[in-house]
Parts: C-alpha cells; sequence; structure tokens
C-alpha cells in the first residue's frame, strides 16, 4: 500500500496556515503534514506531524532551507500559507524539489500592485474596477474621488496600511505612516456591510471548477472575523466571470468585492487561499483538499455541496509544552 502524501504548509502561526492544516485533516485524503513557522510556539505545530522552525523567506538561506526541507520529510507538496512564502517560493519554483501551490504569473504579478490591477482592467473597460489614483496630493485626491476616500500601499494585502481619509490631516498621518512605500487612492465604495469575499478554484482556462461566496466582517487584523454564506448574485457571479475570463487563475484564488447600488466592485485579488478557508471548509469548500488532488494528480475538483449559515470566530488557546 502506498504511503499518503507528505504536505508542507507554511506559516502556521497565522490563521491562514492553521487553517490549512485543519481543512487538510478534514478533507477525505490520507496526508502526512508538515508545519513550519519562524516562531517556534506557532499553534499550528500542535496540528501537524512534524514541525519545522523556518527561517524568514526573506532570509538570503531561505531557499536553501527549503531545498533541505523537502528531502528530509519526504515532501510532495507544499502549499503556502502567508504572503511572505508565497512570492519567495515563486521566484525561486525552480530550485525547489517539490510541487508548490501557485497560480499562474499573470495573477501572482498583478496582485502585488493595486494600480497595476487597476490599469490592466480599465484597459480593458471592466466596469467593476474603482477609479484609483497614484501619486496625487490630497487636493487633487478630494477634487477626483471625493470625501471619504480610501488610501493604502500599493502592496498590501488583509488591509494592513489602508486609511479612510477624511481631512488632510488624516492624509498627511497615513502617507507619513507608510514611512515612503507607494500608495493609491480609491473612491470609497459601498460601506462594511457590502463586502463580499469570493473563492474559485480556478482552472487555467478562463473558468473555475468550484466557488463559494462570502459576506465578511474583517477583524482588526485584516482576516475574516465572521462570514455569512451567500447567494452567488448577478452582479457578483459577473465580475467574477468577467475576471476569470482575462486572468485564467490556476487552483485557489480569492476575489474581494464591494456592492454599490447593485453594482460589484473590485478590491483586490489575491491568488492564494486566504484567511478564510477555515471558514469555507467548515461550509463544504475544502481548497487544500482540492489543492491535494489538482496538485499532485490533476484532478480538478467538482462542485461541493455547500452549507450554508453563518460562521464567527473566537480566541483559543494552546497547550504548547506540558
Amino acid at each position: 500500500m502506498a504511503s499518503p502524501p507528505t504536505v508542507l504548509v507554511t506559516g502556521v502561526g497565522a490563521v491562514i496556515g492553521y487553517g490549512i492544516l485543519r481543512s487538510l485533516r478534514a478533507g477525505d485524503e490520507v496526508v502526512r503534514l508538515v508545519g513550519m513557522d519562524t516562531h517556534e510556539d506557532a499553534y499550528g505545530r500542535l496540528l501537524a506531524d512534524a514541525f519545522e522552525e523556518a527561517v524568514p523567506a526573506a532570509d538570503p538561506g531561505y531557499v536553501a532551507f527549503i531545498r533541505r526541507l523537502v528531502p528530509t520529510h519526504g515532501i510532495d507538496l507544499i502549499i503556502p500559507g502567508i504572503e511572505q512564502d508565497l512570492y519567495a517560493l515563486w521566484r525561486h519554483r525552480d530550485q525547489v524539489p517539490a510541487r508548490i501551490v501557485l497560480n499562474n504569473d499573470r495573477c501572482l504579478e498583478l496582485s502585488q500592485s493595486k494600480l497595476e490591477t487597476f490599469r490592466f482592467f480599465s484597459r480593458l473597460g471592466a466596469r467593476f474596477v474603482i477609479p484609483t489614483l497614484s501619486g496625487c496630493s490630497y487636493v487633487e485626491s478630494v477634487a477626483r474621488l471625493g470625501l471619504p476616500f480610501v488610501l493604502k500601499p500599493d502592496f498590501s494585502y488583509a488591509g494592513k496600511g489602508m486609511a479612510i481619509i477624511r481631512s488632510a490631516r488624516d492624509f498627511d498621518c497615513a502617507v507619513g505612516g507608510l514611512g515612503g512605500r507607494r500608495f493609491v487612492c480609491q473612491r470609497l465604495v459601498g460601506t462594511d456591510d457590502d463586502e463580499y469575499t469570493v473563492s474559485v478554484f480556478g482552472d487555467g482556462r478562463g473558468g473555475y471548477a468550484d466557488a463559494i461566496v462570502l459576506r465578511r466582517r474583517l477583524s482588526p487584523e485584516g482576516a475574516t472575523a465572521k462570514a455569512v454564506y451567500a447567494d452567488a448574485e448577478d452582479a457578483i457571479t459577473e465580475a467574477v466571470d468577467a475576471i476569470c475570463r482575462e486572468l485564467e487563475p490556476v487552483g485557489p484564488t480569492n476575489i474581494q468585492l464591494r456592492k454599490e447600488a447593485g453594482r460589484a466592485y473590485l478590491l483586490e485579488i489575491n491568488p492564494r487561499i486566504s484567511s478564510a478557508c477555515s471558514i469555507r471548509t467548515l461550509m463544504g469548500y475544502n481548497e487544500p483538499a482540492m489543492c491535494v488532488r489538482y496538485y499532485l494528480w490533476g484532478e480538478l475538483p467538482e462542485p461541493a455541496r455547500k452549507r450554508g449559515g453563518r460562521v464567527t470566530r473566537f480566541i483559543d488557546d494552546g497547550l504548547i509544552d506540558g
């Protein structure tokens, strides 16, 4: 009898990383799990069969560390659990002797710039783009976007660095807090009650094998704190279908949208499993399990039977030693 595949999950001290581990445990496939994190007391070590204290993705020795890990644990598949690992593994994918859950180059490149994402879809005349400015002063931003408007780093995730601008003082404080990083300003669309996170499993040909739509509330850390299963309304479906036709995503892809006056607007595209992974698994949509079947055996998932309802997250404790 063949031994089960071994899956390495990175960043298992973060909600995405240990959410991936939990989802793999809940899946139908029997897998051996290895977790890694830069913190030796990461919660995810309690959920994995083996754990390795990692070097940071920005460390010059990162690739060598991964290359040592693969034969040591017999790793078949790597699932990045945090952004830093995702981009490091993408850049050095030819040097890693294991399969990696990666999207296509276009999705990964665009995900690094909100401005370039805006420009890409604007050139196509997409109706879902949010007016986006770069290099503009407070006065010009107000003139073109109105008040309030949103200021955010050009490359960020989980809402990090985002600010709602209502005054010149807000603008100056937000820009100063970015430490010289490039930022964009966008029109404020909808409200917190109008935000959706859509997960699709891209087939690489402009379509997707399965999808799930959640209406969500974010925690102060930027991860989904509460989510409600939502039917795929026409405005959401039209935007998601158009995005997928153009980008042809491969595997797990997260599309964040807001609705306003019956129209969907694109906030950002994350070419990976997102922080709502474990919430989706509770609702019957298990992305990590899909990844094992697709990236190891080339099997696209069949549409899963979803369970409606609401999910709320809470703080729990894990005894690491003892």
